[in-house]
């Protein structure tokens, strides 16, 4: 029977928790994954007047958007030249949950049209010796991690016609920047470039050998477009080429995030990027007493039960592309970037006293120019949705009476109120940051027996609203609270949202399609079985299966920084 107050999806994936437990499951570590070989070799490239060499790399995924600097020469017989190049490296497209060790970029490298027809002509009487130096980030503020290459090879043979440069992303990061110019790339042979694919906002006009790029009113953020390069009608190379468009220069910001499991983005293993499996719950889950973040986006550590305290990636998951944070990060090319939030932690371990406030007290210091965190869930909420029934609230069923009371009272046993005012009353005198608090989205586990999916809704409604409530007391201007795109459920959640959505052929409604976990959704389906919506309707679910549904996907993590304004709005 259809109704408001929905069953609870549990039996079959808790049944699955249980087996876990009792075959005693444990994850093998991750292999060291080694360093990616970065520079590979040069070729010459180009024609008529333009010629270039082709410098080829393989760099560390964590170097995206950063420089690399490097010299080359090459020599023939009464004949040599030297130069020394420069290249803010990038990585392509956002990728979500990006699994990639290293990433290939080719510079192109001026070269004079003499040298370079003579190279083409008698590249194999040629040698060539190249090295690239680049700074890969460190946790260490004051530490420099350098790495590099060189290369000698005999002989600097013509590039394939199809080879071609990498072009650099396209910068736009002031407001009277309304356009950038660019050449086609460089390849082995000359191409003629179409424009196949436009961008998401911005304009693209073309000329015999440049194009530009002209940002759209109040544009901001990432955007590209794609060019194709033929020669005789033949396709033989393409391109992406990829736009950052800001109020402020991209390297002239720093952000540091803070918080708990959604702030650290829980159920990614931060050193491959690979979602958690449902089978590595239990090394995974956070200890009563042991907090060191382990299987988040920000962090190497895969066991919750390895060492006692948080280690952190070294740019802090940030090229993964995972955590909300690090997805606002990477939309504007901002990689000043230090994510410190730990899986677990509750507001309490961050005040005076705690086992956190030291590093509250170092992100204070730095005085980023943003502050964004998520902090408050824990612990009851997190015990809730591991269906431990730590409030005693199941029973009521009165949701805007007695029930909403007894979760209120709760949260006073944990002092959640004042220990998050203090939270935000000390960031807000010890610092001149922008604060960004990112609201909790509504997840409707599948390991939460004791609760409906409307009470768990009114819970996180209401853990919303007194972390709102202490952050407007605190400062209205200094601390911006950003709430996430509803999570539908894909069932009749009245009276906590209108069902103003029909996928049944009966003209049930619900809230709109699912976008809760896969498993959460099949028991949704069995309990629901003639209103039940699917989905959701682009793309995969944004919330993860691993851990029964509890924490966003990089899907779901999309959609929640995508509501936060650019940097300097």
């Amino acid at each position: 029977m259809q109704g408001a107050e929905s069953k609870k999806p549990g039996a079959i994936w808790l049944g699955i928790i249980a087996a876990v437990i009792a075959i005693g499951f444990v994850s093998s570590p991750a292999a060291q994954a080694k360093s990616p070989h970065a520079l590979s070799g040069v070729q010459v490239a180009g024609g008529g007047a333009q010629w270039k060499l082709l410098v080829s790399m393989n760099l560390p995924l964590n170097v995206s958007g950063s420089k690399v600097r490097g010299k080359v020469s090459v020599s023939l017989p009464g004949h040599s030249w030297w130069g020394r190049w420069e290249a803010l490296v990038h990585s392509g497209s956002l990728r979500l949950a990006d699994r990639r060790r290293s990433f290939p970029f080719v510079a192109g490298v001026g070269i004079p049209a003499k040298l370079g027809r003579a190279l083409a002509r008698k590249g194999s009487r040629a040698n060539a010796e190249a090295s690239i130096s680049y700074s890969q980030p460190t946790v260490s503020r004051t530490a420099r991690r350098d790495a590099g290459s060189a290369v000698t090879q005999k002989g600097v043979r013509r590039a394939p016609a199809g080879r071609c440069e990498t072009l650099p992303r396209l910068l736009l990061e002031s407001p009277a920047a309304r356009s950038r110019t660019v050449g086609y790339p460089v390849c082995g042979q000359p191409l003629n470039w179409r424009l196949v694919r436009v961008p998401d906002q911005g304009r693209v006009s073309t000329a015999a050998r440049r194009l530009t790029f002209t940002r759209e009113s109040g544009q901001r953020g990432a955007d590209e477009f794609e060019l194709a390069g033929y020669r005789k009608g033949r396709l033989l190379a393409s391109q992406r080429i990829h736009v950052r468009v800001g109020s402020r220069a991209a390297s002239e910001v720093s952000v540091v995030a803070f918080g708990d499991s959604v702030t650290a983005g829980f159920g990614y293993f931060g050193a491959t990027g690979k979602p958690m499996r449902i089978g590595q719950l239990l090394d995974c889950k956070p200890g009563a007493t042991t907090l060191n973040d382990a299987c988040s986006s920000n962090s190497p550590t895969r066991n919750s039960s390895v060492g006692s305290k948080p280690t952190y990636l070294p740019d802090f998951g940030l090229s993964r592309n995972i955590s909300w944070p690090a997805q606002w990060a990477n939309q504007y090319g901002i990689t000043d970037y230090e994510n410190y939030a730990v899986t677990g932690s509750a507001p309490a371990d961050w005040l005076p006293g705690g086992q956190f406030h030291p590093t509250l007290q170092k992100i204070e210091s730095q005085d980023p120019d943003y502050i964004l965190m998520t902090l408050g869930a824990n612990p009851l909420l997190s015990d809730v949705l591991f269906n431990v029934d730590v409030m005693g609230c199941a029973l009521e069923s009165d949701l805007f009476g007695d029930f909403r009371q007894c979760v209120l009272d709760a949260f006073a046993t944990v002092n959640l109120s004042s220990n998050m005012n203090q939270i935000f009353t000390e960031l807000v005198q010890e610092t001149s940051s922008n604060i960004v608090l990112m609201q909790y989205p509504l997840t409707i586990p599948s390991s939460a027996l004791a609760y409906s999916a409307t009470q768990l809704e009114q819970m996180e409604a209401l853990l919303n609203e007194v972390i709102a409530s202490e952050a407007a007391q605190v400062s209205t201007t200094r601390v911006t609270v950003v709430t996430p795109p509803r999570f539908n459920v894909g069932i009749d959640m009245e009276p906590m949202y209108p069902s103003k959505y029909s996928c049944s052929f009966l003209g049930y409604t619900v809230d709109g399609p699912s976008v809760q976990s896969t498993p959460t959704q099949d028991e949704l389906e069995i309990d629901h079985p003639l209103s039940f919506c699917p989905g959701p309707e682009i793309g995969s679910p944004w919330v993860i299966s691993g851990d029964t549904g509890i924490h966003p996907s990089a899907a779901g993590y999309f959609q929640m920084a995508s509501q936060i304004p650019a940097p300097g709005s």
